[in-house]
């Protein structure tokens, strides 16, 4: 609670003060599961949510688009791992994506900056496409 409560109650804050047009949640995920490392994560990329799916279901054919394999709640999911959301987006009805990246696939400057840009330009697209 020491840091998790302070962060929470800032990004409450900055929420209000500049309402975003979309939410953007990143995290990565490791390429196995150390509990079972014959069995590889096949998706590069995983689309999380809980009740409101409005972003993934936009993000979801994007990302697939650019040649991705995608896990729809994979390899978690939204409805399990999403506090952050559930409180700063979906209680609010502010529209949210939540994506985790394999770990393998950010590994590298280069890489960084593929993913930077691939976000930011499917990112926006959502946000564009959920303001029509």
């Amino acid at each position: 609670m020491r840091f998790h409560e302070p962060y929470q109650s800032a990004l409450g804050r900055l929420l209000d003060s500049a309402p975003p047009a979309l939410i953007l949640s990143l995290h990565s995920f490791t390429p196995h599961l150390a509990a079972h490392p014959d069995e590889p994560r096949p998706w590069q990329v995983g689309v999380l949510y809980n009740e409101d799916d409005r972003a993934a279901r936009l993000a979801i054919p994007l990302l697939e688009a650019d040649g991705l394999v995608v896990g729809d709640q994979l390899p978690y999911s939204g409805k399990l791992l999403n506090y952050t959301m559930d409180r700063h987006a979906e209680a609010d009805g502010r529209p949210y994506l939540g994506i985790e990246v394999r770990q393998d696939q950010i590994a590298t400057a280069a890489q960084h900056a593929e993913w930077a840009e691939r976000l930011a330009r499917i990112g926006n697209e959502v946000a564009l496409k959920l303001g029509e």
